[in-house]
């Protein structure tokens, strides 16, 4: 069953009420459903009589806008399947990614467009269709020439991909996740469980995914009016002037996102009393946030989501649910809250440290290697909306658990149950530092330490043999005396401290701290400038070798003539 019955049936509900809306003033722009049901109609129309088929993949490249899901949903719509690839991963990954993926169309800005004379992987890819400006041999993605009857839904299967998406790579190289029809069906079920929606309600939501659920569920999704690309520098004056406007009631995006509208907020003495709901994830979510969003948004219940791209979600927690006690046992080392695992996602502890495949299992011999309740080891999980594998069946063998006929998913985090079935969090597995001190997990420190007035986020790594506590200031707290206040805080024998400008975090979302780039940082080799040579490099290398392929073949052409 195509997933996109799911949205079609919300299309002609809801008809006259807003879809989407985007942008703020004169920018702002309203897409009802019915006017979305016919612009995803003339996509399918133009995809389909310029040559596209079912199972194409189609390489989404558009900003999120009011496009970017029409486009998803007219893929969705002819049984083709929507990819994404990161813009925040570096160039030459993105090219390893086109190589092994390669789609068969790809939709995009001018802007994008630009990239194919610089990218050879792109120039390749035999369709091309802009959004906007007109773009040298593009097709214009919603032209008139192709407005015309409803198109029909394709048939697919509940195993038949329906999107390609990669994994952020915080754990090491990123994997291929494919979701099927199937998939996304169990996947909106799951979040209808944590983000239950009321009539009327409205929801400025910066998460491709929840869009989906509102648009499957007839609720009016407010775009934010900023770059999502690094939600962590939006604009928290144009985001609270879109909540207040759209008299928004709900809110869904990244902590980075949130953390900033919340201090704009406190500090201009501004309150939203329309929202009812602030979902947030992607990232750690510590419990000063959730005190703060609940003091900026009176009459909301905030909740931290944790989850991944292979299983979201797994657990949450509600502000009110977090006591003075949890807040003492998170600065007293005890890692992060996380909350109870969502109704359907089963959660289990395993050992730590093993870095190899495991299994397969009889359900005997996986009992006895999960771990009892208050022992820290790596959290693996089971659901109908948990990925089962990946495209490299390597990875697959690598992250998957197979027991009886059940598939368990590896998250490479760590963590532990207390006695009241809560789940708490204690960093990644990778990430641990094992020394002559025993074994300490980066959570356990970093959320200790994070409550130290001055502290906007901190890191423990291990350099040369010794446990360095990396501390992002806001530049205005006494130095010494802050340093001097986190090392009493951090009781796990830290041997340095050291204070820097701003951590390394993920592309994706802003919030989870790349500790590579973090040690990349501190040995020098991170400079803005020198990364920025390595990719303007790294796109001549590929431009030159794929002109040096031309002319060669052009030559041994000639020379055969």
């Amino acid at each position: 069953m195509n997933i996109f019955e799911q949205f079609g049936e919300a299309l002609t509900i809801a008809v006259e009420k807003p879809a989407l809306v985007s942008g703020l003033g004169k920018r702002r722009r309203v897409v009802s459903f019915a006017t979305l049901d016919e612009r995803v109609d003339t996509v399918v129309s133009n995809f389909t009589k310029n040559g596209l088929r079912p199972g194409d993949k189609i390489l989404v490249a558009v900003p999120l806008s009011i496009e970017t899901y029409v486009v998803m949903l007219a893929t969705l719509k002819a049984g083709m399947v929507v990819m994404f690839v990161d813009p925040g991963q570096p160039v030459s990954q993105i090219a390893r990614i086109l190589r092994k993926h390669p789609p068969a169309a790809l939709v995009g800005t001018k802007s994008m467009h630009w990239l194919r004379y610089l990218l050879p992987e792109l120039r390749k890819i035999p369709r091309r269709f802009v959004v906007g400006k007109k773009a040298n041999g593009a097709i214009t993605i919603c032209s008139d020439e192709y407005r015309g009857r409803a198109q029909p839904v394709i048939a697919r299967s509940s195993a038949d991909s329906a999107m390609l998406t990669f994994t952020s790579g915080t754990g090491g190289s990123p994997k291929a996740v494919v979701r099927t029809h199937g998939f996304l069906r169990e996947q909106l079920a799951m979040l209808s469980r944590v983000a239950p929606a009321q009539n009327g309600d409205i929801d400025l939501v910066a998460m491709p995914m929840f869009v989906l659920f509102n648009l499957a569920n007839a609720i009016t999704s407010v775009i934010p009016a900023a770059d999502m690309k690094r939600p962590g520098r939006a604009d928290p004056r144009v985001i609270l002037q879109q909540l207040l406007s759209e008299k928004a009631t709900r809110t869904v995006a990244s902590p980075a996102l949130l953390d900033r509208l919340a201090n704009y907020c406190l500090n201009g003495g501004e309150t939203i009393t329309d929202l009812r709901v602030i979902s947030t994830g992607g990232g750690p979510v510590g419990p000063t946030l959730m005190r703060r969003l609940a003091a900026v948004a009176p009459n909301a219940t905030v909740k931290a989501v944790y989850g991944s791209t292979e299983a979201e979600p797994i657990a949450v927690i509600h502000n009110e649910q977090v006591s003075l006690h949890d807040e003492a046992q998170m600065r007293e080392g005890n890692g992060l809250l996380a909350g109870r695992p969502v109704r359907g996602c089963a959660v289990r502890i395993l050992q730590a440290g093993s870095e190899q495949a495991l299994g397969p299992f009889s359900d005997e011999a996986f009992a006895n290697y999960c771990l009892p309740t208050g022992s820290i080891g790596e959290i693996v999980v089971s659901g109908s909306h948990v990925l089962t594998s990946y495209e490299d069946p390597v990875a697959t063998r690598k992250n998957k658990i197979r027991v009886q006929g059940t598939v368990w998913h590896r998250t490479g985090d760590a963590g532990y149950f207390d006695d009241s079935g809560r789940l708490w969090l204690v960093g990644r597995c990778a990430a641990a530092l094992h020394d002559r001190h025993g074994t300490v997990y980066t959570f356990q420190v970093e959320y200790a330490v994070s409550a130290v007035r001055g502290v906007r986020r901190a890191a423990l790594i291990a350099r040369n043999n010794e446990r360095v506590l990396v501390l992002e200031t806001s530049g205005k707290e006494f130095r010494t005396e802050l340093v001097r206040t986190a090392r009493c805080i951090a009781d796990n024998a830290i041997d340095r401290i050291i204070t820097v400008r701003r951590i390394p975090v993920d592309s994706r979302h802003d919030a989870k701290i790349d500790y590579p780039a973090l040690e990349r940082l501190l040995d020098g080799k991170f400079a803005r400038i020198g990364q920025f040579m390595a990719e303007v490099v790294s796109i001549c290398i590929h431009h030159c070798r794929d002109l040096f392929a031309r002319v060669q073949a052009r030559t041994s052409a000639a020379t055969r003539r």
